[in-house]
């Protein structure tokens, strides 16, 4: 399915059945068909298989946030129980045991920012024939997103732009829902004027 049909109700009405050989046939059996036969094998064939992907991806990358963050945390509180400090001395002008819990934490912090990369990784590494298709999809959906979001210029407190890189979109009836939000904060912004009113 393309985003670009999404844009139009009316390019989203239902294939009508034809006659063939005096039988009522669905045209999108045979579409559906001549489009797979020349798909790549390693190609992603639809949206919804994009979008399936999508949310596996994201799957991974939250799972793994959990041990990138405990995996640093752990390890800097086993380095601290261990190291003989003088109470006397100072790290930084803080307490020894301030220091420590503040490194620890930060160790933490980095293992959870880490975390998304690391589970990139690992996606790519669980598909990596996948990849190349998944990307050119990546970049074609970014597209129809920069595209089609509400100018950021009319963001504001009481109007904020929804989802502005559509990172919630999970499904192709995400992207219908994101479509009509960013139309609705469109109409709200500008008041039934139109954005090249914000120049002047």
């Amino acid at each position: 399915m393309s985003l670009h049909a999404l844009r139009s109700p009316l390019k989203n009405a239902v294939l009508r059945p034809i006659a063939l050989n005096n039988a009522a046939v669905p045209v999108s059996r045979y579409t559906t068909k001549a489009a797979t036969e020349d798909q790549p094998a390693n190609d992603i064939a639809t949206w919804d298989d994009y979008f399936k992907l999508r949310k596996k991806r994201r799957v991974y990358e939250l799972v793994s946030c959990v041990p990138s963050t405990i995996a640093p945390a752990m390890g800097s509180i086993s380095y601290f129980a261990n190291l003989e400090i003088d109470p006397f001395t100072t790290f930084f002008g803080m307490d020894p045991v301030m220091a420590s819990a503040l490194a620890t934490v930060g160790a933490g912090f980095a293992g959870f920012m880490a975390g998304p990369v690391v589970g990139n990784l690992l996606f790519k590494a669980m598909n990596n024939k996948l990849v190349p298709s998944m990307d050119r999809r990546d970049k074609e959906f970014y597209e129809h997103i920069k595209a089609n979001r509400a100018d950021a210029r009319l963001n504001s407190i009481r109007n904020p732009v929804p989802d502005y890189y559509g990172e919630k979109i999970q499904s192709v009836a995400d992207y219908r829902a994101w479509l009509r939000k960013q139309r609705e904060h469109y109409r709200k912004g500008v008041f039934g004027g139109n954005t090249d009113d914000l120049d002047n």
